[in-house]
């Protein structure tokens, strides 16, 4: 059987066990906006510190240098727009969904399942007490992070509650 996102309540119905879907949250994506808004202004605060230099002194900050930082101000920021563009288009429709045994995770239309087995431990990082983000490390010695997502303190509750418990560590930042 192909299974496609729209075939999740028929999952459901077969006894699955799907528990709740977890998407990005919308302060998450207010939040990356932000951060790009913000990285724009400071790139056009220094690139006009440089060109007032510039018109004063313009021996030592000479037109070379001026246009250099500018292009690649330019350049940052249309690569920083364009991974943002990027984002908020995958996420659009990314879910994170834990089953027994299972976690998936649907981007696009396209579903990537990781075995639970697979998992050499959890770590939740924590910032004043609050959940920052989940770190999954796998027996491949590769990594997985979770935030951003709408309740992820549930989503890394149902995770861990399929692992041994000396797999799960607690970590502050």
């Amino acid at each position: 059987m192909v299974i496609t996102r729209y075939s999740t309540g028929y999952l459901t119905w077969l006894g699955v066990g799907i528990d709740m879907a977890f998407a990005i949250s919308e302060l998450e994506i207010r939040k990356r906006k932000k951060n790009t808004f913000w990285g724009a202004l400071f790139s056009l605060l220094l690139a006009g510190m440089i060109a007032i230099q510039n018109h004063q002194y313009p021996e030592e900050y000479n037109d070379v240098l001026l246009w250099s930082v500018v292009g690649f101000l330019i350049i940052a920021n249309l690569v920083n727009y364009y991974r943002h563009l990027r984002y908020l288009r995958m996420i659009r429709d990314h879910e994170v969904e834990v089953l027994r045994g299972k976690v998936r995770f649907w981007t696009g239309g396209k579903m990537t399942e990781l075995d639970v087995k697979k998992i050499a431990g959890i770590f939740y990082y924590r910032k004043k007490g609050e959940l920052q983000h989940i770190q999954i490390k796998l027996k491949t010695h590769r990594g997985i992070r979770l935030e951003g997502y709408e309740n992820l303190e549930e989503l890394g509750r149902q995770i861990a509650e399929q692992v041994p418990p000396e797999h799960v560590q607690d970590k502050k930042l």
